[in-house]
């Protein structure tokens, strides 16, 4: 990028150079000073849009007619708006906003102004590096799909028509990318039809999108027949297929894509997280997952950062979600000191959907408290009778959330019974409630702690899931006689340190 910046200043400073000779008549000729632009233009598209506008700008402005600026202008946007690097049509929208649609200049052809305006138009909203436009529209079962607030590291918009044969050349392509897709990131792929024809639309769903199987991935069939959304407006969708990349803060990163292209910068944002994420674990396994080793490694890696703010962005969602991740108190602490301190305690610029999300975890996080009285609820035994979940008297209850084929949820349950002499000799109630659907694997594994009480809340929608925070687990908790809580999110160590430092 440094390369492509420092390219950007040496052609400014030759062009303006060859321009101020050209102007004077003592060099090359007019018209061959305006060819040399021409054949500069593919070298100035691979920079950076916003140092191609530079460029662009500093060479109007040097022009000595309008005339010339004008023509300048007209090379510029005629390159730039068909031209196929992505990013590239933000510097024709650019030239079209800054001189021809404000009148500062005139466009020289009046029958290729509709053009000029409608690109402008159906390309400004949808810039590479612009925030998402709203887009809410109906799923093939009739629900309301909200593009913005579905929460994805990665979000894959492609607008398609069934009558389409450049769609019918990429859609079987794309599918079978998603299919095969192993990386880190959980991709929502949001399949938005074009046309009106329901049958049609179904049929095309049917043969292509249902036959995505793939865990990462979450397909979308959307659709907006009466055109409502104003989608080809905001996503200048003026041809099919068009494609676009959202990233978690639903800024667009990536535009004007084929399948081949889409897998490339997939790829590429997957080795950042894959990085990102094991120098995380590294660094927790060395040194523990506390509020401290939070913030430390949020400084080191502020400094590594170099002052770039989005990248930046994305490392701190992507530490406070591992923290999140991390059912213990003090990686716990540490996701709220990020969130706290780095996303809703400053003015960053953060997509209020991630806001919303930052808040709704801090809410879940407080639910019950250290010092406050558990909430209680009802659940179901082996047998299906209805139990209250934190019925008895017994000096403490130990709640342990837990869920099938999970390797922390064993362990747990090894260092649980491993301290059965320690939780008898504290009169220490331990409530196993089950977590998953698969009830055989349950009742087999209820037998080998026969002393334990045993619940499952039924299904994922109980509102156990609204009272407590469960969205990871092995999850443990210390009640006292009154249901309070004495702590929570700790290791069976931690509890059976509690419970030693217990004098009854």
């Amino acid at each position: 990028m440094k390369r492509i910046c420092t390219l950007a200043l040496f052609l400014l400073f030759a062009l303006t150079a060859v321009a101020q000779t050209a102007q004077s008549a003592q060099g090359i000729s007019k018209e061959d000073f305006f060819d040399s632009i021409k054949a500069e233009l593919p070298i100035i598209s691979l920079m950076p849009a916003d140092s191609a506008i530079v460029l662009a700008d500093g060479l109007i402005s040097m022009m000595d007619s309008k005339e010339d600026s004008t023509r300048m202008a007209g090379i510029f946007f005629d390159y730039f708006s068909d031209c196929p690097v992505m990013g590239s049509e933000a510097v024709a929208v650019h030239i079209a906003d800054a001189y021809f649609l404000n009148g500062k200049l005139k466009w020289p052809d009046e029958d290729s102004y509709p053009a000029l305006f409608t690109f402008a138009e159906f390309n400004r909203s949808s810039l590479l590096g612009m925030n998402a436009p709203g887009l809410v529209m109906n799923d093939i079962d009739g629900s309301v799909v909200d593009v913005r607030a579905v929460r994805a590291p990665l979000k894959v918009l492609y607008f398609y028509d069934d009558g389409c044969a450049t769609c019918a050349r990429q859609t079987p392509l794309l599918v079978s990318m998603l299919n095969s897709y192993d990386g880190e990131s959980q991709i929502a792929f949001f399949a938005i039809y074009t046309q009106s024809n329901r049958a049609a639309w179904e049929k095309y769903v049917s043969e292509h999108f249902a036959t995505i199987d793939n865990e990462n991935v979450t397909v979308y069939n959307i659709w907006d027949p009466e055109l409502e959304s104003d989608f080809q407006m905001k996503y200048g969708v003026l041809t099919t297929p068009s494609m676009f990349l959202l990233d978690s803060e639903n800024k667009i990163t990536g535009r004007k894509l084929d399948s081949e292209a889409l897998g490339k910068l997939i790829h590429a944002k997957d080795n950042f997280l894959s990085s990102l994420l094991k120098m995380l674990d590294t660094v927790t396994g060395a040194v523990g997952a506390s509020e401290e080793s939070a913030m430390n490694l949020v400084a080191t890696l502020f400094q590594r950062s170099h002052g770039d703010v989005e990248a930046f962005k994305t490392i701190l969602y992507e530490m406070f979600k591992y923290y999140r991740s991390i059912p213990l108190k003090g990686a716990q602490e540490g996701a709220e000191r990020i969130a706290e301190d780095f996303i809703l305690g400053v003015d960053g610029g953060w997509a209020p959907e991630t806001l919303e999300e930052i808040r709704w975890n801090l809410e879940k996080m407080h639910q019950n408290a250290v010092g406050e009285k558990a909430a209680d609820e009802i659940l179901y035994n082996k047998r299906g009778a209805k139990k209250k979940m934190l019925a008895g008297s017994k000096p403490f209850t130990v709640l342990f959330f837990n869920i099938a084929y999970c390797k922390d949820c064993a362990k747990y349950k090894q260092d649980l019974k491993d301290a059965s002499a320690l939780l008898k000799s504290k009169k220490a109630k331990v409530v196993s409630v089950y977590l998953s659907a698969d009830r055989t694997y349950w009742l087999d594994n209820i037998k080998e702690n026969k002393n334990w009480t045993h619940l499952t809340d039924e299904g994922p929608w109980s509102q156990l899931r609204e009272d407590y925070d469960l969205g990871v687990v092995p999850r443990l908790y210390l009640l006292d006689r009154d249901k309070t809580v004495v702590a929570k999110d700790i290791t069976v160590q931690e509890l059976c340190e509690i419970l030693n430092d217990n004098g009854n």
